[in-house]
């Protein structure tokens, strides 16, 4: 039923309906956008990327995976009912990995484990789709050398790109096996996200989304950046992102350009 306030005035009464102003108040909160060759683009803008910030961190569906908080909760029987947020195991390899007057509850072994389980179930990354990848993934990431694992999260062009290009090989699987390219990207990212909080290294990986590397040419096209990129390839497909950012005219980082084109058009395309 739609909900009116009358007003009383001396000249007589006026039904003011209160559904129609809070969508027309809706209009001013809504992404700034432009029309280029039949087809709508967000606006690279500050504007746009608080606003899907804040939609992101207020969505019930991500609201778990940024609580550092978010600990693993166990039934009585002691199986596991939730394994716990990115943040929240992110922020344990942090004090295993860096100075931190906290230590961390759990083995690094366990850690890295479970921070493969978080990142993969809360994006979708379907490790599990060639019946191993999660397994071969977490064992690479537990073997690969501890200091070598910070210089390529302080460094992602460190030898090529070691740490994406270790995680990402294709798997051993004997059906189905995979690259997981878009795992790699969003592991390094979280890591460096809630490992380097505050500082320059905590924007240094782009996700690399299926969505993203789909729209990625309408951007290049826009912004008349001829340089062609293979944006099957995740060394290119940084520099392309990288490329829009230093054109679009405003400072914005790379979590924030990957959050505001993701979310824009995972329902367009």
């Amino acid at each position: 039923m739609v909900r009116y306030i009358r007003l009383r005035f001396y000249q007589g009464d006026i039904v003011r309906n209160i559904i129609q102003e809070e969508l027309e108040l809706a209009k001013s909160k809504m992404f700034e956008e432009v029309i280029y060759k039949d087809k709508t683009l967000v606006k690279l803008t500050r504007d746009n990327v608080a606003i899907v910030e804040a939609m992101i961190r207020n969505d019930s569906a991500y609201i778990h995976s940024s609580d550092k908080n978010a600990k693993p909760v166990y039934s009585r029987n002691n199986t596991i009912k939730y394994g716990g947020s990115t943040a929240y195991w992110m922020t344990q390899l942090k004090y295993i990995l860096t100075p931190c007057d906290l230590s961390a509850d759990y083995s690094y072994e366990d850690i890295i484990k479970s921070a493969v389980e978080s990142v993969d179930r809360e994006n979708s990354t379907h490790l599990n789709a060639d019946g191993i990848g999660r397994f071969e993934i977490t064992k690479r990431i537990q073997e690969f050398d501890r200091s070598e694992l910070i210089e390529c999260l302080k460094n992602p062009d460190y030898k090529d790109m070691l740490l994406v290009q270790e995680i990402s090989k294709i798997t051993s699987a004997q059906n189905r096996a995979r690259h997981n390219i878009s795992f790699a990207s969003k592991f390094c990212h979280y890591a460096c996200f809630y490992i380097f909080e505050g500082t320059e290294y905590q924007d240094n990986y782009s996700i690399y989304d299926s969505i993203l590397k789909a729209v990625l040419p309408m951007y290049l096209d826009y912004y008349q950046i001829d340089q062609n990129y293979s944006l099957d390839d995740y060394k290119q497909y940084r520099k392309a992102v990288d490329k829009i950012r230093e054109l679009c005219g405003i400072e914005i980082s790379r979590n924030g350009f990957d959050h505001l084109l993701w979310y824009y058009h995972k329902g367009r395309i």
